[in-house]
This record gives C-alpha cells, sequence and structure tokens, in this order.
C-alpha cells in the first residue's frame, strides 16, 4: 500500500512541473526504453525466483490455467457488454486506427512477449536473484509514473479527472464482480472451497502482493498459484493491448487490473487512445486498494 501512495506521488510531483526541457519524443522515447526494462526485470524475476520453474508450474498448471481461462472470459464478456458504449467511444479514430493492419499488431505484441522470455531465460541461466530487484522495479515505476503526470499536465488534464473518475469506477467494478464470479466458477470446476476460488480472483494482475497474502494465509503452494494467475493476467494484458485492446479499449484497460496503473500504463498510453490513461490510472488505483482488502477478507470466511 505504501507503493501505491509513492506511485501516486510520483505521478502528482510530474503534474505539479509546468515544463521539463526534454521534448515530447524524448519523453516519450523514455517511456518506450522504461518499458523494455520493466518487462526484463519481470521475466529475469520469475526465472531466478523459480529453481523448479517447469516442475512447480507442472504442478500446479490445472488450477492455474483454469482460473486463468475462467477469469479471462468472464472479464472479457463483462467488459464487451456493460463496456460497450466505452469502447466505441474510446476506439482509435480510423484514420489513426491500426486495427486493419495485422501484422502490426503481431510486432507490436510479439516484441512484448520476446522482451519477458528474454528476460526469464536470462534468469534461469544465472540463477542470481538480484538483491535490489524491488529498489530497480520500484524506481522504474517512479520515473514511468512521474513522465506520464507530466505528459498529462502537458496535454491539460485536471487532477479532478484523474482522481474523480466515473468511468474508473466502472471499469473497477466491473473487474472485481466478473472476477469473483470467475473464482467461484473455477472453485467448481476444481473441487476447491469457495473461499480459495474468491481469494485465487482477487488478486487482479498484483502478483507480488497476492501470492504473498496467499502464501501467509494458506501455504507456499497456494502462494505460487496465485503468483502465476495474476503475472499471467498482466502478460496478456501487454501482449493483447497493441491488438484487441484497438477495438475494446475500456475492455482491455479494466482486464490489465491493478497493473493498469503501473506495468500496462505504457503499454496502453503507446497503443490506446490518450483518454485511457485516465481510466488506467483510476481502475487501477482502485483495484490495487481491493486486493489487500478482498483477499483478508476472503480468508477469514
Amino acid at each position: 500500500m505504501l507503493q501505491l501512495v509513492a506511485l501516486m506521488a510520483a505521478m502528482f510531483f510530474g503534474y505539479a512541473i509546468r515544463r521539463l526541457p526534454l521534448s515530447i519524443a524524448v519523453l516519450n522515447k523514455s517511456l518506450f526504453y522504461i518499458v523494455v526494462l520493466i518487462l526484463l526485470v519481470m521475466g529475469y524475476e520469475l526465472g531466478s525466483n523459480n529453481a523448479n520453474l517447469v516442475a512447480e508450474l507442472s504442478q500446479l498448471s490445472e488450477i492455474v490455467l483454469i482460473f486463468t481461462l475462467c477469469l479471462f472470459i468472464a472479464n472479457f464478456v463483462a467488459g464487451w457488454w456493460i463496456l460497450k458504449k466505452l469502447n466505441l467511444q474510446l476506439r482509435t479514430p480510423p484514420h489513426a486506427s491500426k486495427s486493419a493492419n495485422w501484422w502490426l499488431f503481431v510486432k507490436e505484441s510479439g516484441k512484448y512477449i520476446v522482451i519477458i522470455v528474454l528476460g526469464l531465460i536470462l534468469g534461469v541461466i544465472f540463477r542470481q536473484p538480484i538483491s535490489a530487484l524491488n529498489g530497480i522495479i520500484s524506481g522504474l515505476l517512479f520515473v514511468l509514473l512521474f513522465i506520464i503526470g507530466h505528459q498529462m499536465r502537458l496535454a491539460g488534464v485536471s487532477l479532478r479527472q484523474i482522481i474523480f473518475n466515473k468511468n474508473g469506477l466502472r471499469l473497477a467494478l466491473t473487474m472485481m464482480i466478473s472476477s469473483l464470479l470467475a473464482g467461484l466458477i473455477a472453485a467448481i470446476i476444481l473441487g476447491l472451497p469457495v473461499k480459495s476460488g474468491l481469494m485465487l480472483s482477487s488478486g487482479f494482475g498484483w502478483y507480488t502482493l497476492s501470492s504473498i497474502l496467499n502464501t501467509s494465509f494458506i501455504d507456499h503452494n497456494f502462494g505460487a498459484c496465485s503468483f502465476f494467475i495474476d503475472f499471467i493476467r498482466e502478460v496478456i494484458a501487454i501482449i493483447l493491448i497493441p491488438s484487441l485492446g484497438q477495438r475494446y479499449p475500456a475492455t482491455f484497460v479494466a482486464y490489465s487490473g491493478a497493473t493498469a496503473m503501473d506495468f500496462s500504463l505504457p503499454v496502453i498510453k503507446q497503443n490506446l487512445h490518450e483518454d485511457c490513461v485516465l481510466l488506467a490510472i483510476s481502475s487501477g488505483m482502485l483495484l490495487s486498494i481491493a486486493v489487500p482488502i478482498l483477499i483478508t477478507l476472503f480468508a477469514k470466511l
């Protein structure tokens, strides 16, 4: 929770500065390099911190696969149905749209996959966790939110639009309700307790926090399931935003969950309508706050 407050402070600090001695092109290029570094670190963290990655994935694959499928289907259907009008409003204008260029979709999504896999391979090869990893990630995210805050200032966006965003609340509630329903369905399919289904579906992509909480409340295997379910959500969002996100922007901003205001945010900014940035920050912030509250609440059932 302290990290969430710090990230919001970085964004507001960037917003408070009237003008940096940097061009918009330099700021945009900086965002791209930050995305590359973050994805490399994500992949490296996964590869280096799991000595028996293949064995662990194999052991937990059924639970992870069922929950991932149920969450994606429920989130997408709910986002398509409830956010239909908003999706139409936020689609890129026809003259700027990439919707007809499927090769560009593959290229944009593929580069994110390559970066994550490269980080994963490096982590598996070196097997040496970076002691200052959390500090590196936090530093990159602070710079990221600072730049985006400053870009919103240059675009004339008001703080009220960021904090009191009704559509952001709609996105967050859509994801919360549909994810919990998906968790119940997945628990029934797998024969797990209802409590477990609700806890595993309440991470909304924040894999570091959800895995820690679920490990402490249940056990290591349960925490590992939570980690992979939420990590895969983030990867799917990053991969599909440049393609399907063009057609269903609000749906995929919502699907990004808690990561919409950090890891997924630069990808959203680079590929979707500029108004999606406000939605991402608002919905991501609300879902980030909901993660520790919901998991703790369901753990006591």
